[in-house]
């Protein structure tokens, strides 16, 4: 007999409540990109006071880059600079996903 994942046995209609909920007029935005190890990917979404038009109104930002195998400990600042954007097929317009 197959196990059953734990998220086949959840109730979707409370995800999908949550993702009906209005969201006026802010936008969240998804930086993607790949840690050091080459495999693993990693993330990183903040909210936006208005939906991006362009590319360049996607903000810098930054993370510690020792904690995803991409810099010493001593000198760890790591820069997400936007290229691209897509709408995000997961949590809908108008959210965005950034892979860098």
């Amino acid at each position: 007999m197959a196990s059953m994942s734990m998220s086949s046995c959840l109730d979707k209609s409370v995800r999908q409540h949550y993702m009906s909920l209005p969201q006026g007029e802010k936008c969240q935005v998804t930086y993607i990109w790949i840690d050091g190890t080459g495999e693993g990917l990693r993330n990183k979404t903040r909210t936006l006071d208005s939906e991006p038009k362009t590319i360049e109104d996607i903000p810098e930002w930054n993370f510690d880059g020792s904690s995803t195998y991409q810099a010493e400990g001593s000198n760890s600042d790591m820069y997400l600079i936007p290229v691209c954007m897509f709408r995000d097929p997961f949590t809908l317009d108008p959210n965005k996903l950034v892979p860098l």
